[in-house]
């Protein structure tokens, strides 16, 4: 009997360290690919690869201010085509790191554009809503002070996270020329504090050997230090959530998104196409729908928040599970392309596991940076509201800190110079009276005990 329960104990300690080996391996071997555990949504291309000398890669150590006031210092890149003169434009890849195997990037550099991106650790994604936010913000702010980039012709492409980085930079912002938010986080309260943690509680419930939802498995724990930092502090939780941004995005933003999307459900950004139930591989009632009685404008869709006269929705469904063609885009500031490869399945990740292809990005990119600011950008009465509100150090996404280092990113006077920089580069393409109009008719919607606060903070600016 002592024998039996030995080799009991032995197998079952073999069994766990095989799970965790295995799930390890898992991990490493997703990141490798460039297509899984970080969902940067940037696969490897059967291009030819970009030989040594094609390129230049420089690291830039990039110190910011944490939201709890302490100083952090990460490495941001920078790619440029070798032998690259003049100010070129730039393609920013959010949040995560470019994959420089990747079709994408091979066309980035063979396009005579630059790319940055910052370092990537797993770690990072528990401080999405947070510090990394501020972080990638101030890559932003460095990208437009830099020799060699030209800042009337700067584009963001993410995806996943990088996607929602994608939103909330745009939001934020002015002053990038194009966006692309594939699979974006659009509610991150919806997706952070609630659905991440029901999918826990399914994979709890599985077998050993038969997780439900593995790659939510791999992927879910990573982001719930959100929940920690931001607890139930519903305010910051809107402020931090794209679809509060979604009034005041100002520059051209396309979307895309898949109904069979298991990480990021699409009922976060339209209920229009959202399947009423999964595809019987998740329980019976595993619900992927935005909650209805969700605090404040956090059980609205980025759709139902967006400016109807500036949004664009269209829809697709690949007979083949083929995505081919050049990327649909609108006229308006938004558009959202919506693949339909049917209802969410615990198989798959952003899409189904059968879905092939995609988008051909670049007509659109192309287009844009040809424009530049100049044409691309629209004075939103929304965006400029936040932007004063910055200026004044009232902003709960950013955070401003005084007291610590007025010359990093994250304090208080680099949020008044970012905000000065944006409108002037807005009055470099048209005029001082333009914008004041435009600002003073913005200040002039807000409650009469509010306003004082902002024109003080305008003409300031304009001194």
């Amino acid at each position: 009997m002592r024998f039996i329960k030995a080799f009991l104990w032995v197998l079952l300690c073999v069994m766990i360290f095989i799970f965790t080996f295995t799930a390890s391996a898992m991990v490493k071997g997703l990141s490798v690919l460039g297509s899984g555990y970080d969902f940067s949504l940037a696969g490897t291309s059967d291009a030819e690869p970009l030989s040594a000398d094609e390129y230049t890669r420089e690291t830039l150590a990039l110190s910011y201010i944490r939201q709890n006031r302490t100083v952090d210092t990460r490495d941001m890149l920078i790619y440029r085509p070798a032998g690259a003169e003049g100010d070129l434009p730039v393609i920013l890849i959010p949040h995560y790191a470019a994959e420089e195997n990747s079709s994408d990037f091979i066309s980035y550099i063979r396009h005579g554009w630059a790319v940055a991106c910052p370092k990537f650790e797993n770690e990072y994604n528990g401080t999405l809503v947070s510090d990394d936010l501020v972080f990638n913000n101030a890559v932003l702010y460095t990208l437009r002070h830099m020799e060699g980039i030209d800042r009337q012709r700067i584009a963001i492409v993410g995806g996943s996270a990088g996607g929602y980085m994608s939103l909330m930079l745009n939001g934020l912002q002015m002053g990038t020329c194009a966006a692309i938010a594939t699979a974006p986080i659009a509610n991150a309260y919806f997706n952070c504090h609630e659905y991440f943690p029901a999918c826990d509680e399914v994979n709890r419930a599985s077998g050993l050997f038969d997780i439900t939802m593995p790659i939510q498995l791999l992927v879910s724990k990573s982001f719930q230090p959100a929940n920690e930092i931001l607890g139930d502090d519903i305010a910051r939780w809107e402020a931090v959530s794209p679809l509060s941004l979604a009034g005041a995005i100002s520059n051209p933003v396309v979307m895309c998104h898949n109904t069979s999307d298991i990480l990021v459900p699409v009922d976060q950004i339209t209920h229009r196409y959202t399947y009423e139930h999964n595809d019987g591989t998740l329980p019976e009632g595993f619900d992927c729908h935005l909650p209805s009685g969700d605090p404040g404008i956090l059980s609205k869709t980025f759709e139902e928040m967006a400016n109807p006269d500036e949004l664009t929705i269209y829809y697709s469904k690949f007979e083949d599970m083929v995505i081919t063609g050049a990327l649909p885009y609108a006229d308006t500031l938004i558009t959202i392309n919506i693949n339909d490869d049917g209802a969410p399945t615990a198989k798959g990740s952003h899409a189904n596991p059968s879905l092939r292809g995609g988008y051909d990005i670049f007509p659109y990119l192309e287009e844009m940076l040809g424009k530049t600011l100049a044409e691309t950008e629209k004075l939103v009465p929304e965006k400029l509201l936040l932007l004063l509100e910055r200026y004044q150090g009232k902003s709960l996404a950013l955070p401003a800190v005084e007291g610590v280092d007025d010359t990093l990113y994250g304090s208080l006077a680099i949020y008044r110079q970012e905000v000065i920089d944006e409108l002037t580069i807005w009055m470099e393409n048209h005029s001082e009276a333009e914008m004041d109009t435009a600002v003073r008719a913005a200040i002039a919607t807000l409650p009469e005990e509010d306003q004082a606060a902002y024109i003080q903070a305008w003409e300031e600016i304009l001194r």
